[in-house]
């Protein structure tokens, strides 16, 4: 028999359960057009100019953000190599791992 606290508990643990779905959602789309995810919590910095990962409820977020020099018209730029991926709990992605996706290169003002 379902008691009131069991009943609380139930519908606590679906709302969230249904609050992640949609943060999911919302967060893939905005990482899908490089923009800066909402429902996450930033985790850690690494050493490489800036990459931060975030976790947000069943999935994970990184921010690539790495130093870099690129060859534009014989000139060597320095610069950011920039991005996001995200990825769910079952899959999650290390940051030693490198990015899977190809990052856009900014060049310091």
């Amino acid at each position: 028999m379902i008691t009131k606290k069991h009943h609380k508990v139930l519908v606590f643990c679906i709302l969230i359960f249904i609050f992640s779905i949609f943060a999911y959602n919302v967060d893939s789309r905005l990482v899908a057009n490089d923009e800066q995810p909402i429902f996450v919590i930033p985790v850690s910095i690494a050493k490489d100019g800036g990459t931060t990962q975030y976790y947000g409820i069943g999935y994970k977020v990184i921010s690539w953000n790495v130093l870099s020099i690129k060859e534009i018209n014989g000139k060597e730029v320095d610069g950011k190599m920039i991005g996001y991926e995200i990825s769910t709990l079952f899959n999650l992605q290390h940051i030693d791992d490198g990015p899977k996706k190809e990052l856009n290169f900014v060049p310091n003002k």
